[in-house]
């Protein structure tokens, strides 16, 4: 969700202090409103222990996102201040991550010879941390600010869509090297955000597998080196990405590829399986379009559980790190108040029999009976209707 132009991402008085104004940038870069991100960051860097790697390393990338991704040299000397307060709490392993951040930031903008000698400081640093992954990704950087420095090419940046789409390669496959298999989806297995992460998950189940490394990259936390978690959601990346062995493979959700021909390929990597089966997907992803992923998500927890325990609902959406906007309050009355305003528009979407991303319609469902959403949106709307109703009264 977008915020307002004088970007009050900081809920009123939550942004006066330090602490207050870092936790505000944070919720500005999470809903898109860099420009936002960037005053709190700078007015936090003012406060009493405000200037702190996390606040460094946040603004450095709100200045980068500014750009749409094309990159600025106004990000720098936030990389080599975080580098520096890194060193000085002894933190190898936040030193290693901030080299990382820093020396992609200075390949993208050109500087190839400047990212070799920093990338190179992270690869000791990761070595010395003992983070293999860190190591194989920083040589990969390595690699291509090399090639940049010996041909003289046009830095990536110039192409932010490009960049984008090279730099995550570099990582993921850095990060499924030594993996069985690793999926790349937004959402968690247990809660996809949108049609083809449902899909992908549903494949998944039908081909048995019961043991998979998750990377949600709508909240992708340390498995994300920072300076990357910027693109990790990226429009212009696809996702469910799945890799097998260390290799991605390709056009996974396909007819081309079955449920049986999927459950050989991670049979043969040593990936964990058990029996097949057909678990029910509550057709979240159908109802994905036109929704904050909060509300996706509030949309599944209400097939599974019902509309009446909301202060369980509201529990469940914070374990998953939703935050409800937009709504008064943030508890059990704030998460009822934004069911009231879903259903209906859910309601519809059941009404059309939509095809949900396990090719299922609701009708011919095999698992209908687990799913408790065409009570709850009936309930709701009733509700709402016999609202309305008293009211022209």
């Amino acid at each position: 969700m977008k915020v307002s132009a004088d970007h009050d991402c900081g809920r009123g008085e939550a942004a006066t202090d330090g602490a207050g104004a870092l936790e505000a940038g944070q919720r500005c870069l999470k809903e898109g409103d860099a420009a936002g991100a960037v005053a709190h960051l700078e007015e936090a860097l003012l406060r009493p222990g405000g200037d702190c790697v996390d606040a460094r390393l946040l603004l450095a990338e709100a200045l980068w996102q500014e750009t749409g991704g094309k990159g600025t040299e106004k990000a720098l000397p936030h990389y080599e201040r975080a580098g520096e307060l890194a060193a000085e709490a002894g933190d190898t392993s936040k030193q290693a991550m901030v080299a990382l951040g820093h020396g992609f930031a200075l390949t993208q903008l050109g500087r190839a010879k400047d990212a070799v000698e920093v990338l190179s400081r992270a690869r000791a640093l990761a070595e010395a941390d003992g983070n293999p992954e860190a190591v194989r990704f920083v040589e990969r950087l390595m690699e291509q600010a090399q090639t940049l420095a010996v041909e003289g090419a046009q830095p990536l940046a110039a192409d932010g869509q490009e960049a984008i789409r090279v730099t995550w390669r570099h990582f993921a496959e850095a990060k499924v090297s030594s993996k069985l298999a690793v999926l790349f989806m937004r959402g968690s297995l247990h809660s996809p955000l949108d049609e083809d992460s449902q899909r992908g998950v549903s494949k998944l189940r039908a081909a048995g597998c019961v043991s998979l490394e998750v990377v949600d990259v709508c909240n992708p936390g340390a498995d994300v080196p920072e300076g990357l978690q910027a693109i990790s959601n990226s429009i212009h990346l696809t996702f469910p990405q799945l890799f097998i062995a260390g290799v991605e493979c390709e056009a996974w959700l396909g007819a081309e590829l079955t449920a049986d021909a999927l459950r050989e390929r991670l049979g043969a990597a040593g990936v964990e399986l058990g029996k097949p089966h057909e678990e029910p997907c509550h057709g979240t992803g159908a109802f994905a379009e036109g929704l904050e992923s909060w509300e996706t998500a509030l949309v599944q927890l209400v097939s599974q559980h019902g509309a009446a325990d909301w202060a369980l609902l509201g529990s469940k959406l914070r374990d998953q790190g939703h935050e409800v906007a937009g709504e008064v309050g943030d508890g059990a009355e704030a998460i009822r108040v934004a069911w009231e305003r879903l259903a209906p528009l859910v309601k519809e979407k059941l009404q059309d029999q939509p095809e949900m991303p396990c090719g299922h319609s609701c009708n011919t469902c095999p698992t209908r009976h687990d799913c408790q959403l065409h009570d709850a949106v009936g309930d709701a709307t009733r509700d709402i209707e016999d609202l309305a109703a008293g009211r022209r009264r």
